[in-house]
């Protein structure tokens, strides 16, 4: 095993110990860009499109992405699931379409808590990153950033107010999750009501 090999098991059983109920490598070269999975950010028109200062347009195209993608060696998907309790599957049974599940003040206070645990995680993976010496660690988290219960959003002109936690999402810079989980052998269904979870990415370099 390389010192590279060594250093990313050690990440992964890090991220466990963080919270994560999984952690796969996967090598950089297997991670998908496609700009249509930006497009899906527009059509239909993601709330947060242009509000949310960690969506698109707000952040890098799925194009400068991908020459940043090419830098990089290594990567790892973390997962981290959603508390699913009574309550939680109430909501997903009683609600018919996606707008209705957003709308939903006890479906979002979830999805807050799932995102909010994934960035932690991720935070502190790229700290024992930059100790370990890989000083271009970055981590990149799942859907529109929830930190606050409402993004300043960039017509405020005010700055983010969590600007060392906050992340991007996988989707928002391009990239095909679906695929990109499947490339790690990890068979992510999309919008699932049984067993959701959070999934981010720790690019490692």
């Amino acid at each position: 095993m390389t010192p590279l090999e060594e250093d990313l098991a050690l990440l992964c059983e890090k991220a466990k110990q963080y919270g994560a109920s999984r952690a796969t490598i996967i090598s950089a070269d297997k991670i998908v860009v496609d700009p249509r999975a930006r497009l899906k950010c527009m059509i239909p028109l993601c709330a947060s499109y242009g509000v949310n200062l960690m969506c698109p347009p707000n952040v890098i195209t799925p194009e400068e992405f991908a020459k940043i993608l090419s830098l990089y060696r290594q990567a790892i998907l973390v997962e981290v699931p959603l508390t699913v309790n009574d309550d939680f599957t109430k909501i997903l049974s009683q609600k018919k379409s996606l707008w209705e599940l957003r709308e939903d003040q006890n479906y979002r206070n979830s999805l807050s808590k799932g995102d909010r645990q994934l960035i932690e995680i991720l935070c502190k993976l790229e700290k024992d990153c930059l100790e370990m010496g890989y000083r271009f660690a970055t981590g990149l988290s799942a859907g529109t950033c929830r930190l606050c219960e409402e993004c300043v959003g960039q017509l405020s002109g005010e700055p983010c107010k969590h600007p060392f936690e906050a992340r991007p999402s996988m989707e928002a810079v391009g990239i095909d999750v679906i695929q990109t989980a499947k490339n790690a052998g990890i068979d992510l269904k999309f919008f699932t009501k049984t067993a959701p979870v959070w999934l981010g990415l720790l690019l490692v370099d």
